[in-house]
């Protein structure tokens, strides 16, 4: 089983590449397009947003950050984070590294302001400190 999905400006054109589709394979039109990829998409006069809202809601979750307050920047432009430091307490690792890996999902998908964020901590996947912890949660 493979899938497709097509869109475009004018309903036409999407009728006739399935119509020559169906001359060669079985098809299932499945009608509009909600989700792909874990993004939610939804069409409105004004466009076609996208949210990726129950996704967060699954890092939160996952990260048990659920309760956390929201702020408006994804990093304080003046921490300046470095390596770490033979006073700084290691975190684990791979715990840090998960946390990018869900948020850098959400930079390819509809967050790419917070592509610097997870770019400058990225840096220190090798050996993350309790301060890099913190940021990134």
């Amino acid at each position: 089983m493979d899938d497709i999905t097509l869109c475009g400006a004018s309903v036409e054109p999407k009728e006739q590449t399935i119509n020559v589709l169906k001359t060669e394979f079985i098809l299932n039109d499945m009608g509009e397009l909600h989700w792909l990829l874990r993004i939610q998409i939804t069409f409105t006069d004004d466009g076609i947003p996208l949210s990726q809202t129950t996704f967060n809601d699954n890092i939160l979750n996952r990260f048990w950050m659920q309760d956390c307050k929201p702020i408006s920047t994804a990093i304080d432009s003046n921490h300046q984070l470095k390596a770490i430091g033979d006073i700084d307490e290691r975190t684990d690792a791979t715990a840090y590294q998960q946390i990018l890996r869900s948020l850098m999902y959400l930079v390819t998908g509809t967050r790419p302001d917070v592509s610097y964020t997870i770019t400058h901590l990225s840096q220190f996947n090798s050996s993350p400190s309790t301060k890099h912890q913190t940021a990134a949660n």
